[in-house]
C-alpha cells in the first residue's frame, strides 16, 4: 500500500507541482475514476483509461454550466484536463437508505424537499442556445436504447430465467415500449447517477451538503433521476418531493419505469462482462415501488 500511494503522490505532484502533499486517500472502486484526495480538501480524479477521459471532459462542460444556479453545492473543477480533475472536497456523507429509514417523519420530508429542491433546479435550467453544445446524457432515456436492451437481454439473460419471470419481463416492457408516447419528455439537464455515495448529507444538521459526479449527466428524462432515487429510497420518500417538484406525479410512470430497469442492467451487466460484483449491485435498495 505505501508504494502504491508513493505512486499516486507522484501523479499527484505532478499536476500541482507546488502542493505540499501531507495525507492521501485512495479510492479505486469507481469504474471509470481512480480518486485520490489530498490532505483531507483537495479531490483528484484520475480516468483509468483514454476512453474514459473524454468523460471527464463531458463532466467539466455540465459542471461550468451549473456554476452556482443549484440550491446544493456541487463540484467547481480548479483544474481539468488530459484524463484528470481537480476540485475542492465537498463535505458530507453518503445518504444512505438506512439513514432515510432512521428519520422522524418531519425530518423525512425535509430531506425530500431539499432533494427535490435541488432537482427541480437543476432540471428547469434553461438550455436555450444552448442544446447544440451540450452533450447529451449517458444514461438510457430513449426507446430505441430500451428496444435494443431487450433484444441483448433477451439473448444473454433468458436461458438462465425461469417461465414466471420471462412472463414478467415481456409484460413490464410491453407496456412502455406498446405506448408511442411513453418515452416522449422535454429534455432537461439530468444528473442521471443519484447513487447514495453522490448524495452527501450532514447527519448532525440532518440536510443535504452536495451532490457530486456528474459524469453521466447532460440533456435527457428528468424521470430517470427519479427511477434511479426510487430504487434506492423508495417511491414513498421520493413521491415527498412533490412538495418542492411541480409535475413531479406526471414524471413517475417513466420513473418507475427506470426504477425496475435498473437490477435487468446489472444482470445483463453481469453477464456480458463476467465480472460478478454486478449481480449484487442492487442489494440494499427499498422494495417501494407502486404500480
Amino acid at each position: 500500500m505505501a508504494e502504491s500511494l508513493a505512486a499516486w503522490a507522484q501523479k499527484v505532484q505532478a499536476v500541482l507541482p507546488d502542493l505540499k502533499i501531507e495525507h492521501l486517500e485512495l479510492n479505486q472502486e469507481g469504474l471509470i475514476n481512480d480518486v485520490v484526495i489530498a490532505n483531507h480538501s483537495l479531490v483528484f480524479r484520475f480516468s483509468k483509461s483514454e476512453e474514459y477521459a473524454a468523460i471527464l471532459d463531458h463532466e467539466a462542460r455540465i459542471l461550468e454550466l451549473l456554476g452556482p444556479r443549484l440550491s446544493l453545492a456541487v463540484p467547481v473543477p480548479s483544474y481539468q484536463g488530459n484524463g484528470v480533475m481537480v476540485y475542492p472536497l465537498l463535505e458530507g456523507q453518503p445518504l444512505l437508505f438506512e439513514d432515510v429509514l432512521d428519520m422522524d417523519a418531519q425530518s423525512r420530508q425535509d430531506l425530500a424537499a431539499q432533494l427535490g429542491e435541488f432537482l427541480y433546479g437543476l432540471h428547469t435550467i434553461s438550455t436555450s442556445g444552448l442544446s447544440a453544445s451540450l452533450p447529451q446524457t449517458r444514461a438510457w432515456v430513449l426507446r430505441q436504447d430500451w428496444v435494443d436492451f431487450k433484444a441483448q437481454f433477451q439473448e444473454k439473460a433468458y436461458p438462465l430465467l425461469q417461465s414466471h419471470q420471462i412472463h414478467w419481463i415481456e409484460r413490464f416492457f410491453a407496456a412502455a415500449l406498446d405506448d408511442p408516447q411513453f418515452f416522449s419528455y422535454t429534455p432537461a439537464i439530468i444528473h442521471g447517477d443519484l447513487a447514495p455515495y453522490h448524495v452527501l448529507w450532514s447527519p448532525a444538521e440532518k440536510r443535504l451538503r452536495g451532490v457530486i459526479d456528474f459524469g453521466m449527466a447532460g440533456l435527457g428524462d428528468p424521470a430517470s433521476d427519479f427511477g434511479i432515487l426510487i430504487s434506492i429510497y423508495g417511491e414513498s420518500f421520493v413521491s415527498l418531493m412533490g412538495t418542492a417538484y411541480p409535475g413531479l406525479e406526471q414524471l413517475m410512470p417513466r420513473a418507475r419505469f427506470y426504477a425496475q430497469t435498473i437490477e435487468l442492467e446489472w444482470v445483463y451487466r453481469g453477464l456480458d462482462s463476467g465480472e460478478k460484483f454486478w449481480f449484487t449491485a442492487h442489494l440494499g435498495g427499498a422494495r417501494d415501488i407502486r404500480q
